[in-house]
């Protein structure tokens, strides 16, 4: 039996490497990882996913998705303490992820996941 080659592609790369290859799935990962990345209706030549994908495949890219966000998730995952300390120290999400190497979305779960949810019913 043959191994699923999108195996370990994220959900959100799914239907791009179903449509456009496994190849531009996995430059994504590699170029975008941890970033919510706009994707333009018409970019020109020297927009960013063209540059990265070349003209072929940033052009398809867009003609997919063109108009929405593509979320792409960073196979990293940061320390809770290390989030925490320098969401502590003042840091913004965007300024930890980039700090860590994380995604923004990772962030903010450990930061979310530290606050209390209820305060104390009867004040005790």
């Amino acid at each position: 039996m043959m191994a699923d080659p999108l195996a370990g592609i994220p959900a959100s790369l799914i239907d791009v490497a179903e449509t456009l290859g496994l190849r531009v799935a996995l430059k994504l990962l590699q170029e975008y990882a941890g970033i919510e990345v706009p994707v333009p209706k018409r970019p020109d030549d020297t927009h960013p996913f063209i540059l990265a994908l070349g003209k072929e495949d940033g052009y398809a890219l867009c003609n997919m998705l063109g108009g929405g966000t593509l979320y792409v998730p960073n196979r990293k995952k940061g320390a809770k303490r290390d989030v925490l300390a320098l969401h502590a120290a003042g840091k913004s999400r965007e300024e930890i992820a980039r700090i860590l190497g994380i995604s923004q979305r990772h962030v903010r779960r450990v930061a979310n996941q530290d606050k209390p949810r209820q305060g104390d019913l009867f004040g005790t």
